[in-house]
């Protein structure tokens, strides 16, 4: 009898282990990262909606706050193990949602949260003046728009650490395709700011971008661009 009782122990042990391993794994699948709060402001948009992102999909999601720092984006990058198959990065500073799709390996010579303007002009050192986003995401900015949340696509990321974000995930999945699966930089609009909906205006809260967090991951799982919902 104890050793019956051992070896369905061992067997409970060893489900618990695996179903805890599944759960990791879901997790580590996806990562959504957004920035620290800049230009005086005591929040930022694209750290609450990454936030509120990990909020709705605990068991799918990891979040990331990339300090406003240069050099900051590809440090964070290069600290996360292991890499997720998908990066949904954030930025604040557009009046509605951006999709950025080209990214320059030149910074602007704007001062960050230190005060400090970038000690070199390229982001990579001796790396491809530009990166394009390979997947097509027309159709996801088309569904988002149709959803309630006004998205375009776009190619002026800003040459602040915005652009700089999106030029290291590139730049890394380049390096990594076989980890980086997907990466994607969207600008969200500041929080309390209006945004012009075809019938309404719309306030930027926390409760709204977790709606658009929400209906972002339902449309990309209808266009095959993340993995299947965790259950």
């Amino acid at each position: 009898m104890k050793t019956t009782y051992k070896l369905v122990w061992l067997a409970v042990f060893c489900l618990m282990c695996h179903t805890l391993q599944a759960q990791n794994s879901a997790a580590s699948d996806i990562l959504v990262s957004g920035f620290e709060a800049f230009g005086g402001r005591s929040e930022n948009a694209s750290w609450v909606l990454a936030q509120e992102i990990g909020k709705a999909f605990p068991q799918e999601v990891r979040t990331l706050q990339v300090p406003v720092i240069w050099g900051a984006p590809l440090e964070s990058i290069n600290g996360v193990k292991p890499l997720p198959k998908v990066w949904l990065a954030f930025g604040e500073g557009t009046p509605e949602f951006q999709i950025e799709i080209l990214a320059h390996n030149l910074r602007g010579r704007y001062p960050d949260n230190h005060g400090m303007k970038p000690a070199t002009p390229e982001v990579v050192k001796d790396a491809e003046p530009e990166l394009r986003q390979q997947a097509k995401l027309e159709g996801l900015a088309q569904a988002l728009t149709q959803a309630g949340f006004p998205t375009h696509v776009s190619e002026s990321a800003g040459r602040y650490l915005c652009e700089e974000m999106l030029y290291s995930l590139l730049h890394e999945q380049k390096q990594h395709p076989e980890a980086l699966k997907l990466v994607m930089f969207i600008h969200v609009p500041p929080l309390a700011q209006t945004v012009n909906l075809p019938a309404s205006q719309q306030k930027v809260d926390a409760a709204w971008l977790q709606a658009f967090g929400k209906e972002l991951f339902a449309a990309m799982r209808k266009q095959d661009l993340l993995p299947a919902a965790a259950h």
